[in-house]
């Protein structure tokens, strides 16, 4: 699980949950506990929650911008 701030559908900024793969699906493609830092700004693809108002996703990519850092995979 991450955690980043964004805007909602209200535009107001929420904090969401967002569900990654396992370990041994991140560190087979190079993923570690350095790969992101507080204060990074990504922009997050995936799957919303049954429920909005939960702030919830199912990570599909997540992007760092000010680095050209990406990571696109499966869950399996």
């Amino acid at each position: 699980m991450i955690h980043v701030s964004g805007p909602g559908s209200d535009g107001a900024v929420h904090r969401w949950a967002i569900e990654w793969a396992g370990v041994s699906a991140l560190s087979g493609n190079g993923v570690t506990r350095e790969s992101l830092r507080i204060g990074d700004h990504v922009v997050v693809t995936g799957n919303p929650g049954r429920n909005a108002d939960e702030y919830r996703l199912r990570l599909l990519s997540i992007d760092r911008p000010s680095d050209g850092w990406s990571w696109k995979g499966t869950f399996e």
